[in-house]
């Protein structure tokens, strides 16, 4: 039961942070601050479309269950376009908070950079994780990574932000938990997004760190294991076999 209320919870509060991003996107255009010209706002027309397809996408999925994977929902696909995509939906969003959000990448992978999984838990993971980078971000910038660590793809997403205090790194990842400065920032939320990121993580068989500062900013890394055929993520044995979330977490 506490599973399924968790999994309503987490599509609702995806879905949510989904559309209040195209909201203020939408105002932005709406107040032409982008320009006029159906030319000179047509990137933002585009990130919208995006940004709808991919609240439809959650919706019509009906895969509230951010936990597990399906066989059924497993594809392959290019993680750096991927990235790219991620990186052209939250740009203007973080500029709207007067932010910066850089992609950054090699130039070439050393087993390039097909990844095999559930695209969409995968987005819900990585959009989790940018989102609260934003929302933790007063000023400075955000830094959105792709590259190997020796034979392993990894994403990096950090940011200037307030950091998090040592002895609380333990509980981020904790449903419905939240920060003690959360309301001293005016940040509102479920406490559900660092939970659904561990948990897709744990699904895919793949690895979440966090390291942070406080008031000089936090590092989450997701490390994809490599892989003896080249590509990502899971593998036709489903993996992982431990039901144990910690073990997504760095020793």
């Amino acid at each position: 039961m506490q599973q399924e209320v968790l999994s309503i919870l987490g599509l609702l509060h995806d879905v949510s942070n989904n559309y209040q991003g195209a909201s203020l996107v939408l105002n932005q255009i709406i107040d032409g601050a982008y320009g006029q010209s159906l030319e000179e706002i047509k990137p933002l027309l585009i990130a919208l479309q995006q940004t709808n397809e991919r609240g439809v996408s959650l919706i019509q999925s009906k895969r509230t269950a951010f936990f597990e994977l399906n066989p059924v929902t497993v594809e392959q696909f290019d993680m750096l376009s991927f990235l790219q995509t991620t990186y052209s939906r939250f740009k203007l969003i973080a500029q709207y908070h007067s932010l910066n959000l850089h992609y950054e990448t090699q130039s070439s992978y050393k087993h390039g950079t097909q990844v095999r999984g559930d695209s969409i838990s995968i987005d819900r993971m990585l959009c989790n994780l940018v989102t609260n980078a934003i929302k933790y971000t007063l000023t400075g910038d955000i830094f959105l990574r792709l590259l190997n660590q020796e034979d392993d793809l990894a994403i990096e997403i950090e940011d200037t932000g307030c950091g998090i205090a040592a002895e609380q790194i333990s509980n981020i990842f904790i449903p419905l938990w939240r920060a003690p400065n959360s309301n001293l920032l005016h940040q509102s939320g479920m406490g559900l997004g660092l939970y659904i990121a561990l948990c897709v993580a744990h699904a895919h068989g793949l690895r979440i760190s966090v390291n942070s500062v406080v008031r000089q900013g936090t590092k989450f890394t997701i490390i994809f294991p490599y892989k003896d055929d080249g590509i990502y993520g899971v593998d036709d044995r489903m993996l992982p076999k431990s039901q144990r979330l910690q073990d997504a977490l760095p020793i």
